[in-house]
């Protein structure tokens, strides 16, 4: 989804409601795991848990893949090179307008965010590498 106005930095995932998001461990490993995400004023977020193992390894290295995939992961389309950025401290406002847009998106409710754990939330902001220059 992109929000109007707001163009896709990413075109292979265009008419995809999963992308799989690989981030990479200390020893280079790669770690595969299929998200919903928005597109939000030319950027792609994804929602996470403030603790869990991609908020971690992208902390260490903000270099990802994504590639367009079904609900289970099965990739079906091209990786493509990116760059992370978790949402910290005066990012509020951008945040909350991307977990609205999740929301929106997915048609998830409060409810089921209970079922996603009680855990804090985090954003992940990505954009394509080269605009890193990376």
């Amino acid at each position: 989804m992109t929000e109007a106005g707001s163009t896709n930095p990413f075109p292979a995932l265009e008419g995809h409601k999963n992308t799989n998001l690989t981030t990479f461990r200390k020893s280079g490993e790669p770690v595969v795991t299929p998200v919903w995400y928005v597109v939000l004023n030319g950027k792609l977020y994804v929602r996470t848990g403030a603790g869990s193992g991609k908020v971690k390894r992208i902390r260490d290295d903000p270099r990802v893949l994504l590639a367009p995939a079904t609900v289970r992961g099965k990739q079906v389309g091209p990786e493509l090179e990116a760059r992370a950025h978790i949402l910290g401290p005066g990012e509020e406002g951008l945040a909350e307008s991307a977990m609205k847009l999740l929301r929106r998106r997915y048609k998830t409710t409060p409810v089921v965010d209970l079922f996603l754990g009680r855990e804090e939330q985090a954003v992940l902001e990505i954009e394509p590498a080269e605009v890193d220059g990376g």
